[in-house]
């Protein structure tokens, strides 16, 4: 059988589904198509309970997951915490992602897909890391990649005043970094909705400061602008 829904071409104006999977609908299948080669970011929010994501590549344009089909992503977060996907430059032609309950759980989601160009930022928000208020320094370390070519950051300023991330490459490695206030809540990157940008070159630390006001739709984005594997760490502070 065909996949359930037919989400078209995709765009950098991203295509959102509210749905829900549980015991008489165990998984629900989107077919896609990219126009031409790019990324492609997923996001998968507002869950209840634990749900998985899984995008395919569908070789002969069926609509179906066949047996010669390439898995091209996935992402099983645990419980209620966002899933995402995000990677690059993946070939023109037709793709189908799959939403999965995991065991017996029902849960309602938010299914949110775009494509960027090679070398841009996701403009989909996951919550990948939940920061919480930002009172004190906090540090992370992770990697991008191919197939991972964003981490999104969401915090809460609790009182106004100034905030420094600072991005710190491993090595001569090019991450950028991006502030992001969703103003209006939709887990997308709207137009004027960035803050700032940071993108100095190769083996440069980019540093963001920038004075906030309350709120907890505020989002740090690191992100691959290169196809080479990249270790970085990431300081968040008042100042």
């Amino acid at each position: 059988m065909a996949a359930e829904f037919s989400l078209g071409t995709l765009s950098d104006n991203a295509t959102i589904v509210n749905n829900f999977v549980g015991d008489s609908d165990p998984q629900d299948t989107f077919s896609f198509s990219l126009a031409t080669s790019g990324n492609i970011n997923v996001a998968l929010t507002g869950l209840s309970a634990d749900v998985d994501v899984k995008v395919f590549q569908d070789l002969n344009g069926n609509g179906i997951v066949d047996a010669g089909d390439t898995q091209v992503g996935s992402s099983s977060g645990d419980g209620t915490s966002d899933d995402s996907i995000n990677i690059a430059n993946q070939a023109a032609g037709a793709y189908v992602a799959q939403v999965n309950r995991y065991s017996t759980n029902n849960s309602n989601y938010d299914l949110s897909l775009s494509t960027t160009p090679f070398g841009s930022a996701s403009n989909l928000l996951p919550s990948d890391v939940l920061i919480g208020p930002l009172t004190s320094s906090r540090s992370f370390k992770d990697s991008l990649s191919n197939n991972d070519t964003s981490d999104i950051y969401n915090f809460v300023v609790n009182t106004a005043g100034s905030f420094t991330f600072t991005l710190h490459p491993i090595k001569s490695e090019d991450p950028d970094l991006r502030l992001i206030q969703d103003i209006n809540s939709n887990f997308v990157v709207d137009p004027g909705e960035v803050i700032t940008t940071s993108d100095l070159g190769s083996g440069s630390n980019d540093v963001i400061t920038n004075f906030l006001n309350p709120g907890d739709n505020y989002f740090v984005q690191v992100y691959q602008s290169s196809g080479d594997p990249i270790n970085y760490s990431l300081t968040a502070a008042p100042v």
